[in-house]
């Protein structure tokens, strides 16, 4: 099964890659198959950017290929939701991943930990030649920070300010463990990969 991951996002392309494959399957990256999309997400939803994403890839791939787009969105309680689906444009323009971390902070400044709920969500659009593109999902609830622990990882700007509590570390130490250990604690991601594996498993039976 040639299954492509259409995202340029370097620490999103190596999570998935790797849940991937500890299911059984490998992916591709747009780089990887020397391919080069611009693509706008317009979308009004994670389920629209998703599909855009995945379907933008169709026309340039062999009718077998699985495409698969992701659309991950965050929002933060005590902003009202914000930013939602617009992590990247949070301030009308492409943003760092420093500047996401430090423009988060600064806007929950005065408000207690207790108070800074949070909920990444990860939508995740299946597309082939032939087929309707469905829609898979996952959620996980967390906390912000008062301040960044660990290093920057690349594309991943809340790894270190997303506390889990109920596994008491933050998405960037989560992902320090091992494969198994992120196997027995799904994140928004993976449950969303899980529930995606289950529908390309009855694509090949």
């Amino acid at each position: 099964m040639k299954i492509l991951y259409a995202t340029t996002n370097p620490g999103k392309f190596a999570e998935a890659a790797r849940h991937f494959e500890a299911h059984g399957l490998s992916i591709s990256s747009p780089e990887m198959l020397g391919l080069s999309q611009v693509i706008e997400e317009s979308g009004n939803s994670l389920e629209e950017n998703a599909i855009l994403k995945a379907e933008a890839y169709l026309p340039h791939l062999p009718t077998d290929s699985i495409i698969i787009g992701d659309d991950t969105g965050i929002e933060i309680d005590a902003l009202g939701g914000e930013p939602g689906i617009k992590v990247r444009r949070w301030l009308g323009h492409h943003m760092s991943d420093q500047e996401i971390v430090d423009y988060t902070l600064k806007r929950l400044k005065k408000v207690t930990l207790n108070k800074r709920t949070a909920h990444f969500r990860t939508v995740l659009a299946i597309a082939q030649k032939g087929r309707d593109t469905i829609t898979v999902d996952g959620l996980l609830t967390g906390l912000i920070l008062t301040a960044p622990i660990g290093r920057m990882r690349e594309g991943m700007p809340f790894w270190q300010i997303f506390y889990i509590p109920e596994l008491k570390m933050t998405l960037g130490q989560f992902h320090k463990k091992s494969i198994e250990y992120q196997l027995e604690h799904p994140t928004h991601r993976e449950k969303a990969i899980q529930a995606a594996v289950a529908y390309l498993a009855k694509l090949q039976s």
